[in-house]
């Protein structure tokens, strides 16, 4: 029997929204932007304010993640003091940012939904205790059809000590790691940031859960790059529990005429869930020297750069500004948010020490 026009239109919809209900929001997607600015005012580097009370770093942040949420304000550093004859200076790191949501249906349009405020503690060994002091809270302000919800930081970061601490010489013995892409690579001289049961906060949509990170970073003085050894995202994604692995690299490249024009780069190739060595890549075919200018997507992670333009004072950096330009391959959407967390909020301060 031939089906009517009608019945064959309603049949194809009722197909058409049941393929789009199937499709889980936490699937990767081909390609999803990190881009914006990023400028930093170093006070506490000018010789009028080094070693004075009560003055902070500031970084200005305007950033859009995977045309779905705009960060927006300044994030500040107090460092801490140590004092022989009154209280020490507790350090602080402090954030007053405002989260826009950008509407899918038209990229151009935002909307703020809530902002990202309060502080946590730094101490003097210079560990970042998220879970202490008033708290970085995400809060979402019950905006059209969404509700409104809260979503805090907590647990600790351990950056390096500070070098009057007497705890930030350079590590001597030797640090292995093994990836896919690079083999083997052993560190000597190397500084290492720690992730404890650090959560990055949900939000500014729903759609992004707080997602828990472990593992260490390594940053290796003689390659001039951050390594991601096995560290761990873990989240809840659909009443499953995730545990994404990280791996790779954010490499730092300057040219030689940086003194005169303060230019460099940070190359990021962090990759997610890299899968381990395998006996036929022994057997792969020699690259030529096109291999270094081509791009390598087979992996899912976040490529890109970080582009600096650095003011000075003699050798010491006082300000800079930041141009970011990243792409996450491969990756969901609520991948590519907790990284642009990790990277550019929980570790804003360590990735531009000097």
């Amino acid at each position: 029997m031939k089906r009517s026009p009608i019945l064959g239109a309603l049949t194809l919809s009722i197909a058409l929204a049941q393929t789009a209900f199937a499709v889980s929001a936490f699937e990767p997607v081909p390609s999803l932007p990190v881009t914006g600015t990023m400028a930093i005012n170093y006070r506490t580097r000018t010789t009028d304010n080094r070693g004075k009370e009560n003055i902070t770093d500031v970084y200005t942040l305007n950033v859009n993640i995977a045309n779905s949420a705009v960060f927006r304000g300044t994030i500040e550093q107090l460092p801490f003091i140590s004092k022989s004859l009154s209280s020490d200076q507790i350090g602080k790191l402090s954030c007053n940012l405002d989260l826009d949501v950008v509407n899918p249906a038209n990229p151009k349009q935002t909307k703020n939904v809530g902002k990202m405020f309060g502080s946590a503690p730094i101490d003097k060994a210079n560990v970042y205790r998220f879970g202490e002091g008033a708290g970085i809270i995400i809060a979402v302000e019950p905006v059209g059809a969404a509700k409104g919800f809260e979503s805090r930081f907590n647990g600790n970061a351990y950056a390096k000590p500070p070098a009057a601490s007497g705890m930030a010489k350079l590590k001597q013995d030797t640090v292995r790691l093994v990836s896919g892409k690079g083999g083997a690579i052993v560190l000597t001289k190397y500084d290492k940031m720690t992730f404890e049961n650090h959560v990055l906060p949900g939000g500014p949509v729903q759609v992004y859960p707080e997602t828990t990170v472990n593992g260490t970073l390594f940053y290796d003085y003689g390659r001039s790059a951050w390594h991601f050894n096995n560290v761990t995202l873990i989240y809840n994604a659909e009443g499953k529990r995730i545990v994404d692995t990280l791996t790779g690299s954010i490499r730092w490249i300057e040219p030689k005429d940086r003194a005169r024009t303060g230019e460099g780069h940070y190359e990021f190739d962090i990759r997610v869930n890299e899968p381990p060595p395998t006996e036929s890549a022994v057997f792969a075919a020699t690259a030529d020297e096109s291999a270094f200018f081509s791009t390598d997507d087979a992996t899912p992670g976040l490529n890109g750069t970080m582009n600096y333009k650095d003011s000075f004072s003699g050798d010491t950096v006082i300000a800079s500004n930041i141009q970011i330009d990243l792409k996450a391959n491969k990756l969901s959407k609520q991948q590519t948010m907790a990284l642009a967390k990790l990277v550019l909020i929980s570790s804003i301060v360590p990735f531009n020490a000097e």
